[in-house]
């Protein structure tokens, strides 16, 4: 049973039935519990920022900021005085800007894409950790610190750090537990369910009823190896509600890469009753439309009215098939 938390209208668990999802689960439950530094480690959209956040939830420290910071941004858009802070003199008095670090104080960082950070950053970091003090950017006191950090990146840093592209001391700190976040495709099952989450997540912030899923739908999901991970199958879901009418899921929206055909799920038999199969199918769907409307269903049929009510008697159509 998937459960939306009221608030944010996001899963109160991570998403799933696969071995896979309940070893990620039970890892958010028990380094909840734990004040440790902790590596996810996972494709981009895999869900990585979802379970830092859980952990955090569920945590002492729960009450306290999370903050985000994307190391791929660091020495570009954001630098030392917007991690840190920085003092300076205005008017003989002294100007206090907190940076990112400060604001987390008692809360959690999130360092998305570890991997990016440049080396000098890495340094400072790894001081912050180690040291529990920091100092702002032309301030002279240094400042106690007290954070748990959550860092994630998309691959082992093992080679990196053999490489000398990432400190050693830094890289074993920031490990203190560790999480493996697998990619959509290698967890197939979940993906019905991960689908039907999103579609709840949908109706309920626009205030829809939640529409049923045709078979064909779960089909093309399944067989699509999702290389954008939960987040294109969630971008995915809202495109499929916002194109599809009447609170009707439709396959002929989906994605072009991930739509099949609808005759790619017939089976491959006798020509002539593979055409009888079509027009059963065809018939019933134009009757349950227009709820056994003989009239407007021939008129989108394209057939006589009599040849409708002809082929309803030949195929013994009765009303509770539609």
């Amino acid at each position: 049973m998937i459960s939306l938390d009221v608030k944010s209208g996001r899963p109160n668990s991570y998403v799933g039935n696969s071995p896979h999802a309940k070893k990620i689960n039970r890892a958010i439950q028990n380094y909840a519990k734990v004040d440790k530094n902790i590596l996810i480690v996972g494709e981009p959209g895999t869900g990585r920022e979802f379970i830092a956040r859980r952990i955090h939830e569920l945590s002492s420290r729960k009450d306290r900021a999370f903050v985000v910071i994307n190391c791929s941004a660091l020495g570009h858009t954001v630098g030392k005085k917007e991690l840190f802070g920085y003092e300076t003199s205005a008017d003989n008095k002294i100007v206090r800007i907190i940076g990112l670090i400060e604001r987390a104080n008692k809360g959690v960082v999130y360092l998305e894409n570890i991997s990016d950070i440049p080396r000098e950053y890495q340094a400072d970091l790894w001081r912050l950790i180690s040291e529990r003090k920091y100092r702002r950017i032309g301030g002279e006191e240094n400042i106690s610190s007290d954070m748990r950090i959550i860092s994630s990146c998309d691959e082992s840093l093992v080679s990196a750090v053999e490489m000398g592209v990432f400190r050693k001391d830094f890289y074993y700190d920031l490990k203190a537990l560790t999480i493996a976040a697998l990619p959509l495709k290698e967890r197939k099952q979940d993906i019905p369910e991960l689908f039907i989450c999103f579609l709840k997540q949908y109706c309920v912030e626009h205030n829809l009823d939640v529409p049923a899923v045709p078979v064909e739908i779960f089909e093309s999901i399944l067989e699509y190896d999702w290389n954008g991970n939960i987040s294109e199958l969630k971008s995915c879901v809202e495109n499929l509600i916002v194109m599809s009418s009447n609170g009707e899921l439709a396959s002929q929206y989906l994605p072009f890469e991930i739509k099949r055909h609808p005759l790619d799920f017939m089976e491959i038999k006798n020509l002539n009753s593979v055409i009888s199969d079509v027009e059963v199918f065809l018939i019933k769907k134009a009757l349950g439309k227009f709820a056994g409307n003989q009239v407007k269903a021939a008129k989108l049929l394209g057939i006589p009215e009599a040849t409708l009510r002809f082929k309803i008697r030949k195929y013994a159509i009765s009303r509770e098939a539609y």
